[in-house]
């Protein structure tokens, strides 16, 4: 194939869909399409510069919603391997869905080609939203030529596969942190703590509806602390009624402001 033609290869996007779809839920599911190119496209070393790294919408047709689209292409190096990126792109979609649907991550299983991330699950979440929506519609992603169509590992979703795919996202990215950071009245347990009622450092618990992890606490007051440790039975077997304030690094739980503990009863 002749650059020219290299050049015109594009990425189409098909929605069959039943019902009139939100442009909210289309506009977030091609944001997240296109962020997901760009990361792909630098992260494997295709090009350096984001701004190369885009998607632009170049046609659209009503019916079923059908939405072409191409790269900004600077480096003629990257353009000789236009097929390439667009095919692995969509091959790597695939990858993060089968990775989502066919594996247990409460025991860290599963492998892909490439790790998958909290930001990609997130992603195919909102790339596959306005078909989770439509019961009996459908969501297919693949590269066509100039000249004559050439799909090269197609992204078939359909209606109840996105929202299997939904399900799993939510699974694999775990329960958010409450609105603000804030909780109130939540049953933690302890992992380890300081028996000094002023130390700072080194006691950990675990809120679950937060996560099942142990993070750092921080009790606001040395009376606070004191309603944990001023009792007659092993805190380590208690669980605890809690307020506080959550504190997330990259999306993960890294720190609990105890401020009051309400009441404790003995963990079953």
């Amino acid at each position: 194939m002749s650059d020219a033609g290299i050049s015109e290869v594009s990425l189409t996007v098909r929605i069959d869909n039943t019902r009139p779809v939100e442009i909210t839920d289309l506009g977030r599911s091609l944001q997240a399409l296109g962020k997901q190119y760009e990361e792909f496209v630098v992260s494997h070393g295709y090009d350096h510069t984001p701004a190369n790294a885009q998607l632009y919408i170049s046609h659209l047709e009503t019916g079923s919603i059908i939405i072409t689209l191409q790269t900004f292409l600077e480096q003629a190096s990257f353009l000789l391997k236009h097929i390439e990126v667009l095919g692995g792109f969509v091959a790597n979609l695939n990858d993060i869905v089968n990775f989502l649907l066919g594996q247990d991550f409460a025991e860290g299983n599963g492998e892909t080609k490439t790790p998958v991330t909290r930001t990609d699950a997130q992603r195919i979440s909102d790339i596959v939203e306005p078909v989770a929506k439509d019961g009996g519609s459908k969501l297919s992603i693949s590269v066509v030529g100039n000249t004559a169509p050439v799909t090269v590992n197609a992204f078939i979703v359909e209606s109840e596969k996105a929202n299997a795919v939904q399900n799993s996202a939510r699974r694999f990215l775990g329960p958010s942190i409450p609105t603000q950071g804030q909780f109130e009245h939540e049953v933690m347990y302890l992992q380890q703590i300081r028996g000094d009622l002023k130390s700072k450092v080194g006691d950990r618990g675990v809120i679950e509806t937060i996560s099942p992890k142990p993070v750092k606490l921080h009790f606001m007051t040395p009376e606070v602390k004191a309603k944990v440790l001023d009792k007659p039975e092993n805190p380590f077997k208690m669980a605890y009624i809690v307020d506080g304030q959550a504190s997330a690094v990259e999306g993960k739980p890294a720190l609990y402001k105890i401020t009051a503990v309400h009441d404790a009863f003995e963990r079953p």
